[in-house]
């Protein structure tokens, strides 16, 4: 084990990063680190904020022109860290730069400010989310984003919370394979981002018990894409469940489907918009998606789906008497999400969208 912080054997993050052998287990002490940055090279380490979290600082600082942490082990578990204000001069700077073949698992961590909050690079990996925060990363220019996945193996998010990604997206993933529960994405009142969730290479995907906001200022009309850059993973199925959307930018759309999309189900979703968008668009003929339980209606009701410090997604009285559901159409939806990063057990009778009762 390898003790980091004030008084300890380590004072910053590099120093204990440079003698670190697999296996090990690095504590950092809570509190700031400004100006450290670190190559995390050895496989199974468990990197973890004690006692709160460990927050780093780039301070203009960068790990070889890549961000805060490049890390090219592989099952490297980081919990409790903070990624703040990565900056490069290619403007691809990340809290965390994932090389080709690292698996992460990130926990109650944060990314914030950086140019992009996670770039992960292709290659046989995994990435696993669980309830973390990306806020206000990318460096404005459209190519940078709240997190930017290559193609992977698998992107699997969890009980997180994505806001105010600057014109990039809030998420980016080419991975074969992407699955997305009880997550928020936000842009609030003021955010620029592009599309919510982007999906350019198609895959299998899955989103399940998420709530979804685009805002006025959103740079981009649709707010979720698939396939948009071209069909090139195997796999070319959008499968969405008991997901909450509420666009209060006028217009758009909110699913973009590339043609040639091998099949899209939506289940049980509540869909609320302003300047009534459109239901599917982007080439795939929208009466080709199975659908079923989905709810239709306008942003105006779901009237707190806007605020980034305290979102509220549960629909107004007249909203409500519309979303009750005939049956269970989802047995597997037994958790929710009412606030970011916290899951409550479902019981009892569904109603369309994510939340099932009042938060």
């Amino acid at each position: 084990m390898l003790q980091v912080g004030p008084g300890k054997t380590y004072s910053v993050p590099s120093a204990a990063a440079a003698v670190a052998q697999p296996g090990d287990v690095i504590k950092i002490a809570a509190g700031d680190y400004r100006g450290d940055v670190a190559t995390w090279n050895d496989n199974n380490l468990t990197i973890c904020g004690i006692g709160g979290r460990a927050r780093l600082f780039a301070d203009g600082r960068n790990a070889q022109g890549k961000g805060l942490w490049v890390i090219s082990g592989s099952n490297v578990i980081i919990d409790s860290i903070e990624f703040r204000n990565a900056t490069v001069p290619d403007q691809n700077g990340a809290g965390i730069r994932a090389e080709p073949g690292a698996s992460l698992v990130i926990r109650n961590s944060g990314f914030y400010d950086n140019q992009n909050g996670i770039l992960a690079a292709a290659g046989a990996s995994t990435i696993s989310i669980d309830r973390s925060e990306f806020a206000r990363n990318g460096a404005g220019d459209g190519y940078t984003h709240n997190i930017y996945v290559n193609q992977i193996d698998r992107l699997t998010v969890t009980s997180s919370y994505f806001h105010e990604a600057k014109v990039g997206h809030n998420l980016k993933s080419r991975a074969r394979e992407t699955t997305i529960e009880n997550s928020y994405f936000m842009d609030g009142p003021t955010g620029t981002s592009s599309y919510l969730n982007d999906f350019p290479n198609g895959g299998k995907v899955f989103l399940r018990g998420n709530l979804y906001h685009k805002g006025p200022n959103a740079d981009n009309p649709n707010a979720i894409s698939y396939g948009a850059e071209g069909l090139s993973n195997a796999t070319k199925t959008l499968e969405m469940v008991h997901n909450t959307m509420a666009i209060t930018r006028s217009g758009g759309a909110f699913i973009s489907v590339a043609s040639g999309t091998t099949s899209v189900k939506l289940t049980a979703n509540l869909f609320a918009g302003t300047g009534s968008p459109t239901l599917i668009t982007g080439g795939y003929a929208a009466g080709n998606a199975v659908q079923s339980g989905n709810v239709t209606s306008v942003a105006s009701n779901i009237p707190g789906a806007s605020s980034i410090a305290s979102p509220n997604f549960w629909p107004n009285a007249t909203l409500q008497a519309l979303i009750s559901l005939p049956s269970v159409l989802d047995a597997n939806y037994t958790r929710e999400a009412p606030a970011p990063y916290t899951l409550r057990t479902i019981s009892g009778a569904r109603k369309a969208g994510a939340l099932q009762s009042a938060p």
